[in-house]
């Protein structure tokens, strides 16, 4: 991968991002390549149902679940995941997976910008602005979504009977 697609795979991530989060993001993506470490931003948004898919994978992907109701932030395009790119012996760069200095670096930059990162989860940053995701199935499809023509990650409101 060049650098050039680094950028711009990440930039069509952070596009569709909820509004405010997204430009948090892109503020400390920025800082990331003024500083030239390459991060690529490999995931972003996802439906209800891409979610659970993940939930239900073997070995265990993550803890939460995509339905009925969406526990993950990138469900309400309030997280993405990211990773390190390092410079590769044929040329372009390549995901560092491994690469716990750089890791460090992103979250010290991440918390500037009020992007929380999983501890348990490496390449994951969310919005700090939100404790958790039970705050975000209240809001509105507007506030939660990017407010494009044709997005896919719309809010699914499900009542939940108490037993």
């Amino acid at each position: 991968m060049t650098w050039r697609q680094i950028v711009d795979r990440s930039e069509g991530h952070i596009a569709k991002l909820a509004p405010g989060f997204k430009e948090r993001v892109a503020k400390w993506y920025h800082e990331l390549t003024i500083k030239k470490i390459p991060v690529l931003i490999y995931c972003s948004t996802r439906t209800a149902a891409e979610q659970d898919e993940l939930f239900r994978k073997r070995p265990k992907v993550t803890n939460a679940r995509g339905l009925p109701v969406c526990q993950s932030f990138h469900c309400y395009n309030r997280a993405i995941d990211a990773v390190p790119c390092a410079a590769s012996a044929t040329g372009g760069y390549t995901p560092s997976w491994d690469d716990d200095k750089t890791y460090q670096l992103m979250r010290n930059c991440a918390e500037k910008y009020d992007l929380r990162w999983l501890s348990w989860e490496l390449p994951h940053f969310e919005d700090a602005t939100v404790k958790d995701w039970r705050e975000l199935v209240g809001k509105t499809e507007n506030e939660n979504s990017v407010g494009t023509k044709g997005a896919t990650n719309r809010v699914r409101r499900v009542r939940i009977r108490k037993p």
